[in-house]
């Protein structure tokens, strides 16, 4: 976990002040790269080669590279790089300079791992871009005429901007998207000119004509096509996960997920740090992870999250907030990151299972309709909104929904926080621009935009790095030979939980889904400061005009006892804009 920041600038002091903005994503050493060119800054977290020769910017003749992330094979890339180049780290930053020298962008499609990667080769005059296969490691760029920013995080090309002079305005038409979906999707953001960079894309601005262009690569990967070398795929992944020259951890919630991570651990005698949440109102949970626990013998962390936990957090996530998106389990996710932080520098985590093996409800039905895409508005839809609500009426439309075929509107009935005839419109449009289907939408986008995005801000707020093995590009890739088989006999997951069942007895393995999901209906009731920050984000959204037309026709008290995720939303969105005022 660190953090990078750039510009066609040469000005030290611009780049240092922006990149302090987010000094915890790398509070070990801070680096700053100048020439008549371009202006790169750097906040180092440890993890891989503490010596400082390994710090960044990393230089080589007229190459200089900053990145942030891991590169898993990088030991194997050396072992041929080195037959031409001689190392001076055992870092995985001199492997990205190697493979270029050799390779070219083209050395993108070598690297197993999660990144975000900016060269700067001097001789051509050209700045790269490169980001991961899923979007595991966040990077935002803004281009505009002869500006080229980049950066870990909003708030780092904002305060460039503002640095410069340069207006910092948000993209209005972007607000129908975070209303219905509660983020922006990539490529988008929050704001005009600003955006994130696709995952497996390589991004090039030139520093003479100041044009862009990108393209999408891929990586040569491994293929299981049996549950059996699909297992030893995946231990092999998990171990590889492992590489470390600092303590390592692991998120255990006793879910299918962060089982069978615990469990690969268990079998290959690797003994790590766990840490658990219990959440106050998921009794279920402590039941699993505890009976989990006792048959594979290790021993967990065990963190309570309640509503005191909850308060003590609240301020210190939506203070470091940069650009919105509604998830609740932010916060516990936030609170047992800041309790690993005391004992461990990494930590694995279980996200992508649901995501690449259809771990969620919703995917039976997305699944039957796999073959259909209803962009277009229909009369169904029309009826949907037309009809005044009534208790059930969004359980009955999902039905019609199905039944009348239209796998999107289900998708929106089911994960839409703000229902609203102008919101689902636009997202269709973009859903058919993106020619995403229904059913790669929570892969896509929900998975980068929310859920990495997540465990990406929980950790580094708390100065700690978060893998995810069961995204391992290699492991994801050979999910696809899967795919007739991750829902059969109506299982979710069932690839994963056979995986599982080798190492758990058959009841720890088949049991109901759950997570780190906060009842916002019950926050908005007991929180003064939540009631009191919700008062503050309508009025200043208001005045802005940037609430929903037909919020601001409607009483805001009726909302928060009917939709309190969409009363979330408000707040998330009020806070991330004080950075940008």
């Amino acid at each position: 976990m660190c953090g990078i920041l750039g510009a066609n600038i040469s000005n030290k002091e611009v780049v240092r002040e922006a990149i302090d903005l987010f000094s915890y994503r790398g509070p070990d050493s801070t680096g700053i790269f100048s020439d008549k060119e371009v202006t790169f800054g750097f906040k180092r977290l440890a993890i891989i080669d503490l010596d400082q020769r390994s710090n960044q910017p990393m230089q080589y003749k007229h190459i200089t590279v900053i990145f942030n992330g891991e590169i898993y094979n990088y030991k194997i890339l050396k072992a041929e790089l080195e037959k031409t180049y001689t190392f001076q780290t055992d870092s995985d930053t001199e492997v990205i300079i190697f493979a270029y020298m050799k390779w070219g962008t083209d050395m993108v499609s070598r690297l197993k791992g999660m990144y975000a990667i900016s060269l700067y080769d001097a001789e051509k005059k050209k700045v790269y871009l490169f980001r991961d296969h899923v979007g595991i490691k966040p990077l935002y760029y803004y281009h505009k005429d002869d500006l080229f920013i980049f950066a870990s995080e909003v708030k780092g090309v904002t305060k460039v901007l503002k640095s410069l002079n340069k207006k910092v305005d948000v993209d209005r038409g972007m607000l129908d998207f975070y209303y219905c979906l509660g983020y922006i999707p990539t490529p988008h953001s929050l704001y005009k000119n600003i955006f994130r960079l696709p995952a497996k894309t390589i991004l090039e601005y030139d520093l003479i004509d100041h044009k862009i262009s990108a393209n999408t690569f891929g990586v040569q990967t491994e293929n299981a096509s049996t549950i059996e070398e699909l297992k030893l795929l995946l231990e092999e992944k998990t171990k590889q996960h492992l590489n470390s020259d600092v303590p390592v951890g692991l998120f255990f919630s006793g879910g299918t997920d962060s089982s069978v991570i615990a469990a690969i651990l268990k079998k290959h005698n690797v003994k790590l740090e766990n840490f658990s949440i219990e959440m106050s109102h998921k009794k279920e949970d402590k039941e699993f992870f505890t009976n989990i626990s006792k048959h594979l013998n290790i021993k967990s962390n065990v963190y309570k999250f309640g509503d005191t936990e909850f308060d003590q957090v609240y301020s210190k996530v939506m203070n470091k907030l940069d650009e919105p998106f509604v998830d609740a389990s932010v916060f516990p996710t936030y609170y047992v990151s800041k309790q690993a932080a005391k004992k461990v520098k990494v930590v694995l985590s279980g996200e992508g299972g649901d995501e690449y093996f259809y771990g969620y409800a919703r995917h039976k039905t997305l699944y039957s309709l796999r073959n259909k895409a209803d962009y277009k508005m229909t009369w169904l839809d029309n009826l949907y909104f037309g009809l005044p609500k009534f208790k059930q009426k969004n359980y009955l439309f999902k039905i019609l929904f199905r039944l009348n075929q239209q796998p999107l509107s289900f998708y929106l009935a089911s994960k839409s926080i703000g229902k609203d005839l102008v919101f689902w419109a636009k997202c269709k449009k973009e859903m058919e621009k993106q020619q995403l289907k229904p059913l790669e939408i929570d892969k896509k986008l929900y998975l980068e935009n929310v859920l990495l995005r997540k465990i990406d801000l929980a950790t580094s707020y708390n100065s700690i790095e978060g893998r995810v093995p069961l995204l391992d590009i290699d492991f994801i890739q050979s999910s696809d030979n899967f795919e007739d088989k991750k829902l059969e006999e109506g299982q979710l997951k069932a690839p994963l939980k056979e995986i599982l069942c080798s190492y758990l007895p058959k009841n720890l393995v088949y049991r109901g889904k759950s997570g780190f999901g906060v009842d916002m209906r019950h926050q908005f009731k007991r929180s003064a400061q939540l009631k009191e920050d919700y008062a503050k984000a309508v009025e200043y959204l208001k005045k802005r005009d940037l609430l929903p037309r037909k919020f601001k026709k409607s009483n805001p008290e009726w909302y928060l006892s009917r939709v309190p995720n969409f009363c979330f939303s408000i707040i998330v969105l009020y806070y991330t804009l004080k950075y940008h005022k």
